[in-house]
């Protein structure tokens, strides 16, 4: 194999700007603030209109019932603790972005993309030197790989390789029409991974951690007597799971669980303003559904995942309180850990029924 070095064209020039407001009188991080908190008010008064006139009872965990004689806090109770946890939150991230000085840039984009492309090539110069370690030349399997390519289409030139020869080996089989600049291939690789692969990583990353931290924080309320007597129970007194009650919480548990929780989340990640305003209202929006009280087919929050309403609502029964302690968007770590709830689905619905029974003759089965 030859030595050779991969050109590496300069990286552009940029200029950031700020990037235009979506809302014209308010700035995108404002905006990352209300989203989520509309974003709770709007699904919770959806389902509670649903729950209201008992529309699509046949999809309903719970009857209205047991709403009314389970639960050991009232709606308004709720109602107050949850605009005061708002208000706090959001003066919270008022003055962490204040600190921070948030804000999202552009212009920076061609330059963040030739990046990408520079690492390409670089990785590309590499491979001839991790081939050799296996004892493989990368010109002579650069020129097979052109000679097979050709077998199939005979009338391609010599100098002109079938794309997928040029997208692999072109750096080594000679002539290169790319010197001084990037190819068509380079370019689209480097905008798929900076538009949508990078972008899918970081979402990807709020989501793992975000749901290691909800898992372990909540399963340690649940192991110490004294963090669950004192930060948890307070959201158990909701036997019978509705909207509303999704963020019915202890002032210090909203604290540990939701603002550090999804600050590490975010600063971890990387995301910006606007992806932040996009993972927020979908956690509040997940949250929200998750405590419905309702297993709707057509809500795609629920599909194709484990976690989900009926999921989550077994956690909120006695019987079940010491499982099912995923919240969001996996149950990745119940599963790993051996805390999903293990009784069959025969038992399960004979202690549904059990729940409803006694709802309808007045007693109080938790």
């Amino acid at each position: 194999m030859d030595n050779q070095t991969v050109t590496l064209p300069p990286l552009p020039a940029y200029t950031l700007k700020p990037v235009p407001r979506l809302v014209p009188w308010l700035s995108d991080f404002h905006l990352s603030l209300v989203l989520p908190v509309l974003a709770y008010w709007l699904m919770s008064l959806i389902f509670h209109l649903i729950s209201t006139y008992n529309l699509f009872s046949k999809y309903r965990l719970h009857t209205p019932q047991e709403f009314k004689t389970r639960n050991r806090v009232t709606v308004g109770e709720v109602l107050r603790s949850i605009i005061l946890q708002q208000t706090i939150q959001t003066a919270l991230g008022l003055w962490l972005g204040y600190v921070l000085e948030a804000g999202d840039y552009y212009g920076k984009e061609e330059y963040d993309i030739a990046v990408w492309a520079r690492r390409m090539r670089q990785v590309g110069e590499a491979i001839p030197y991790m081939l050799a370690v296996v004892g493989i030349d990368a010109r002579t399997l650069g020129h097979n790989m052109q000679r097979y390519a050709q077998s199939f289409s005979p009338s391609a030139s010599a100098e002109k390789p079938m794309a997928i020869v040029n997208l692999v080996m072109t750096p080594y089989i000679g002539q290169r029409e790319w010197t001084g600049g990037y190819t068509a291939w380079e370019i689209y690789a480097a905008k798929t991974l900076y538009w949508v692969v990078e972008p899918a990583a970081r979402f990807g990353i709020a989501i793992m951690f975000s749901d290691a931290w909800q898992y372990f924080w909540h399963r340690a309320m649940h192991s110490n007597k004294w963090m669950f007597r004192n930060m948890h129970a307070h959201h158990h007194k909701i036997y019978v799971p509705y909207a509303f009650g999704a963020f019915y919480n202890t002032l210090s548990e909203a604290f540990l669980l939701d603002t550090i929780g999804t600050t590490l989340s975010l600063m971890l990640s990387g995301l910006t303003i606007r992806q932040t305003m996009c993972f927020s209202t979908i956690s509040v929006l997940k949250g929200v559904d998750d405590h419905c009280g309702y297993k709707l087919p057509w809500d795609p929050l629920q599909w194709g995942n484990e976690q989900n309403a009926a999921f989550h609502d077994i956690h909120h029964q006695s019987w079940g309180i010491k499982s099912n302690y995923s919240q969001l968007y996996t149950t990745f770590w119940d599963h790993v850990c051996d805390t999903i709830c293990n009784k069959s689905n025969e038992e399960i619905t004979r202690l549904y029924e059990k729940g409803r029974l006694a709802a309808e003759e007045g007693g109080k089965d938790d």
